[in-house]
C-alpha cells in the first residue's frame, strides 16, 4: 500500500507541476506524458568536460530552464568527465556487462558515435512526436537513435594578434613564417575527415600532414585554446570545432577561427539515450529541451554552438558569411562516417605522422 500511495503521490505532484509549466498548453500529449514520467524519476546523470555546454554551471542553468519550461522537477547530477571517446568506451563496457549506464545521455560527434552503432545500445524514441515543430527528420540519424543538437565548424584556431599573416587555407601554415608557431593535436583532429576518399584522400592528406609535422612546435588538446591566447602557440592546425576560439574571443583574447577555403567541414554533435540508462525519461526530456529555443540559447551562451538550420541560429549566420565567400562545407554525419571505413584504416598512420619527431 505504501508503494502504491507513493506512486500516486508522485504522479499527482508531477501533474501539478506540468499544469504550472509556462508552455504546458503547447505541449503534445506525448511530451506531457514524458514530463510526468521524468518528474517521477526526478534525477538525471550527465557527464562531459567543463568546456562543453558550460560544464557544471551550464548543467545548473539547463536544469533550472528545463524545469521552468516544462513544469518538471528533475535534478541534474553533473560530473565533470573525460573526453567523449573515453565516455563512449565506458558505456560500451557497461552495456556489454549488463550494468546500468554511468550516464543517462551520451553527447558525442560522428567520430565517437559511429563505432557504437554496431552495439545497438541506444533507444530510438519518436522524437518528432515529442517536439514536432522543432525536430525534423533531417535531425535524426541511425533510425532515431541520435538527434543533432548543434553544428560545429572545423578549421584552425589562431592568435590574430601574433599571427605572421592572415591565413585562409591550410596550405598557408606550410609557409616559412609559420614554422615553430604551429600546434596540432595528438589525435590528428579533423584530419580524419580529410583522409576520406571523397574529400582529400589518403595521399594528399598524408603529404600535407607530413609537411605540417616539420612546422610544429608541439601538441595540445582541442580544449587548450588558452595556450594559443597566451602566445605559447600561435595556431592549432586543425581544431575540433571553433567553439573555444569564440569563447576566448568573447573574453577579450585575440583569438579567431579560420575555416579553410580548401578544407571546410561542417560537423554535428548528437545526443543519445542508452538502453541501460538509470533515468531514461529524464534523459529524453533533457534531449528534447536542448532542441527548444531555450535549450539552443543555452548551448550558444555556454558553448558557442547551436544548430545552424534553426531560425535565428548564430552558427547559421556565420555560415552565411562563408557561403558568400564560396566556401563549400563537407557535411560530416554519422551515416557519412559509416560509409567511410578508410578513415579508421588511416587514422593510426595519421596520428603516427603528427606525433613523430
Amino acid at each position: 500500500m505504501m508503494k502504491l500511495f507513493s506512486k500516486i503521490a508522485a504522479t499527482c505532484a508531477a501533474m501539478a507541476l506540468l499544469s504550472a509549466g509556462a508552455s504546458a498548453a503547447e505541449m503534445t500529449d506525448e511530451l506531457k506524458a514524458l514530463v510526468v514520467a521524468a518528474t517521477k524519476e526526478g534525477r538525471l546523470n550527465l557527464s562531459w568536460s567543463q568546456s562543453t555546454l558550460g560544464g557544471s554551471q551550464g548543467a545548473a542553468r539547463i536544469e533550472a530552464s528545463m524545469n521552468k519550461l516544462f513544469g518538471s522537477n528533475v535534478k541534474i547530477n553533473f560530473a565533470p568527465g573525460a573526453e567523449m571517446a573515453r565516455i563512449a568506451n565506458q558505456l560500451v563496457t557497461e552495456y556489454q556487462a549488463k550494468q546500468q549506464a554511468s550516464v543517462d545521455v551520451y553527447l558525442g560527434s560522428a567520430a565517437q558515435i559511429a563505432p557504437l552503432v554496431t552495439f545497438s545500445m541506444f533507444e530510438a524514441p519518436d522524437w518528432r512526436r515529442l517536439l514536432p515543430e522543432r525536430i525534423s527528420p533531417e535531425y535524426l540519424e541511425v533510425d532515431n537513435q541520435f538527434v543533432r543538437i548543434v553544428t560545429g565548424l572545423s578549421g584552425v584556431t589562431y592568435n590574430s594578434k601574433l599571427a605572421p599573416s592572415k591565413p585562409t587555407t591550410l596550405a598557408d601554415f606550410l609557409k616559412p613564417e609559420w614554422k615553430g608557431k604551429v600546434a596540432s593535436t595528438p589525435y590528428a583532429a579533423s584530419f580524419d575527415v580529410l583522409v576520406a576518399d571523397d574529400v582529400w584522400g589518403k595521399d594528399r592528406t598524408f603529404d600535407y600532414v607530413t609537411k605540417l609535422n616539420k612546422q610544429l612546435a608541439g601538441l595540445i588538446r582541442c580544449g587548450d585554446a588558452e595556450r594559443i591566447a597566451t602566445g605559447e602557440f600561435i595556431s592549432l592546425v586543425m581544431d575540433c570545432t571553433g567553439q573555444d576560439a569564440l569563447i576566448w574571443k568573447e573574453r577579450g583574447a585575440p583569438l579567431d577561427q579560420m575555416v579553410p577555403l580548401d578544407a571546410a567541414q561542417q560537423r554535428y554533435y548528437y545526443l543519445g539515450v542508452p538502453k541501460n540508462a538509470k533515468y531514461p525519461n529524464a534523459a529524453k526530456l533533457f534531449s528534447v529541451f536542448m532542441m527548444t529555443e531555450e535549450g539552443q540559447k543555452i548551448a550558444w551562451d555556454t558553448w558557442k554552438a547551436d544548430l545552424h538550420t534553426f531560425p535565428g541560429s548564430q552558427i547559421g549566420k556565420q555560415m552565411q558569411g562563408y557561403y558568400a565567400q564560396n566556401i563549400k562545407f563537407k557535411e560530416v554525419t554519422i551515416q557519412w562516417w559509416l560509409k567511410h571505413p578508410e578513415i579508421d584504416e588511416h587514422k593510426r598512420e595519421l596520428i603516427k605522422i603528427v606525433t613523430t619527431k
